[in-house]
């Protein structure tokens, strides 16, 4: 709970309310979890989790986002209040739709940022100088040196997919345990792998989405990626900077350091691979330790905890909608 968002994992259990807080019970009725609501400003639910009408009503009246996926972590809907002073920044972000120029820079900043932590991050993974991880750097510097020349969104996504794919490479080379994984792949998910990768950015995904809502956003009117019906297409924008330095450490850590094994997944017939039960609980509860890491805000220079980052980066581009600022600056580790 350090970061203010409670993560419901264990399969059947109720969340429902007594008095000013949130209690969590166990299939069997026992008491699991017990938290205040004023602690509270985020509560994702994982597979087969009821919430009581109290619970649901509390939630909903304090403004706290609540968010369901599936065991597999498919996400499957989200309940929030609409914020009520929203419409001047809205009414701005639609006029900034149109503005390709504005469009083109902002998804270049988003992709830079990316890229650049991409780099330092697989840098420092090669301390025995694997062949394989340099290739990769290489390939993630030349997609970064390219940023700048896009002309176009499209042009610019195809160099963004040629680092990620370098990326993913690298990622195949710090792994210490051969868990099947050759690349990035989903729907479903074909190894362990790529399992707890669409797990952790589907939850960063919701994190993200939930602070563009804080900030009064539409979570539709994006820049780097299309603008399509049914699709908060702002939130996959701006979860970019943070999936290589919150998502990406977080499971090769695990792995590496075989607290998940071989033993944690199964494979469902038409789902791919799953996670079991326990190795959901353990993975949440690293990702929850990582969101409370901290790095540089890239505005004040300032440290702060990744989870407040996510909420900060929200406020930096309502900030450049209003035409507060002239620039996006991504977070990137250094």
């Amino acid at each position: 709970m350090e970061d203010a968002t409670l993560y419901v994992t264990a399969q059947g259990s109720r969340l429902g309310r007594i008095g000013e807080r949130l209690v969590v019970r166990s299939r069997e009725g026992r008491v699991i979890g017990d938290v205040p609501f004023f602690r509270v400003r985020q509560v994702i639910c994982v597979g087969t989790v009821e919430i009581g009408h109290s619970a649901l009503a509390a939630l909903l009246k304090r403004d706290i986002d609540v968010t369901l996926l599936t065991v597999n972590g498919r996400f499957k809907g989200r309940l929030s209040n609409l914020q009520p002073r929203a419409v001047r920044c809205r009414m701005k972000q639609y006029e900034r739709a149109s503005d390709a120029a504005f469009r083109l820079d902002t998804a270049k900043a988003l992709v830079r940022g990316k890229l650049t932590s991409s780099r330092v991050w697989l840098m420092r993974q090669n301390r025995a100088h694997d062949d394989a991880l340099a290739r990769a750097v290489l390939g993630v510097t030349s997609a970064q040196r390219a940023v700048d020349a896009a002309k176009t969104t499209d042009e610019l996504l195809g160099i963004e997919g040629s680092g990620a794919r370098c990326h993913f490479q690298g990622i195949r080379a710090i792994l210490k345990q051969d868990l099947g994984f050759t690349g990035r792949a989903t729907r479903p998910p074909p190894d362990p792998v790529n399992a707890l990768l669409s797990f952790g950015y589907t939850l960063l995904f919701n994190r993200v989405w939930s602070a563009v809502e804080q900030a009064g956003l539409d979570p539709m009117l994006s820049n780097l990626h299309a603008i399509e019906d049914r699709r908060p297409s702002l939130a996959l924008d701006l979860m970019e900077e943070f999936r290589v330095t919150v998502v990406d450490p977080v499971v090769c850590g695990m792995i590496n350091r075989l607290e998940l094994d071989v033993t944690c997944f199964r494979h469902e017939e038409g789902k791919g691979i799953r996670m079991n039960e326990e190795a959901i609980g353990r993975f949440v509860k690293k990702l929850q330790a990582r969101l409370a890491d901290t790095c540089a805000c890239p505005v004040d220079g300032r440290s702060y905890p990744y989870g407040d980052l996510i909420v900060r980066q929200a406020w930096q581009y309502k900030s450049l909608i209003l035409g507060e600022r002239n620039e996006y600056i991504p977070v990137t580790i250094k």
